[in-house]
């Protein structure tokens, strides 16, 4: 019997999983035998049989598919056959340690095999490195991390010898969620704020404000990557932005998105 599952606002963004299985308790256990919102997996459909899941793969379109192979109706080459025009990941659940249906399975794409009975473990595995696969390849084909990559390797490469910046750059480090400015920064060294300037001026790439907002700027997204249903204007003060409108404009300037776009992304990295 063919099943859809309601997603909620936050599942939208994760990767969506149909599990087709004959055996109804076999394919009741599925559902639940893995903590899948843990590995950003929704289960959106399960089917009885490979037609049940076909139509299934049609309409919702999944990132991945844990199903048997023999099944009445239509077995799982079939329902591959009537699908190779979306592209998902195939997880083959086998009772039979059958090398003939390995091959065939592989001939379709399917580099993922299960056999039955299906350890938990293993299956978790196996998902994990499944939507790491998913993830890099969204990673690839997204603007914005091509942008912010680039963003965060011109700030890994400043890396200056002259100790004393260092010691500049290790308290911006330390202290990037307070707020302070250059001459609190001098006088918690023991230097004067002209000397300060007079040292960054000929030893550093670009000025030190845009290094702390730039670094700034790297917490916020490391922040709303692992925090994803954190408010935005919380995140933009933990990294010691006091003015939300100001974040919104810098985080614009250098990584050309905003937050609110970049939070509508759903699931960035893990």
């Amino acid at each position: 019997m063919k099943r859809l599952l309601n997603l909620s606002r936050k599942e939208e963004h994760m990767f969506k999983l149909i599990i087709v299985e004959d055996e109804h308790l076999i394919r009741k256990w599925l559902e639940i035998a893995v903590d899948y919102s843990t590995l950003g997996i929704q289960v959106v459909g399960t089917a009885s049989h490979g037609q049940e899941g076909m139509e299934l793969i049609q309409k919702l379109k999944p990132h991945i598919v844990l199903t048997d192979i023999t099944m009445p109706i239509m077995d799982a080459f079939m329902m591959f056959e009537a699908t190779q025009s979306i592209s998902y990941e195939k997880v083959i659940l086998s009772g039979y340690d059958d090398f003939q249906n390995a091959k065939k399975a592989m001939q379709f794409g399917a580099v993922d095999f299960l056999s039955k009975p299906i350890n938990v473990t293993e299956l978790t595995e196996c998902l994990e490195k499944i939507t790491l696969r998913l993830q890099m390849n969204q990673h690839q084909n997204n603007p914005f991390l091509q942008d912010y990559q680039t963003f965060v390797t011109s700030l890994q490469k400043i890396n200056p010898q002259n100790q004393l910046i260092q010691q500049i750059l290790e308290f911006v480090h330390q202290h990037y969620s307070e707020h302070f400015t250059i001459s609190s920064i001098a006088e918690n060294l023991g230097y004067s704020e002209s000397y300060l300037y007079k040292v960054i001026k000929e030893d550093f790439p670009i000025t030190l404000n845009e290094y702390i907002l730039q670094y700034r700027l790297k917490q916020a997204v490391e922040k709303m990557i692992q925090q994803p249903d954190y408010p935005l204007s919380q995140i933009a003060e933990q990294v010691g932005f006091s003015d939300y409108k100001y974040f919104g404009k810098v985080f614009k300037k250098y990584l050309h998105i905003s937050p609110k776009e970049l939070k509508s992304l759903g699931r960035i990295v893990k």
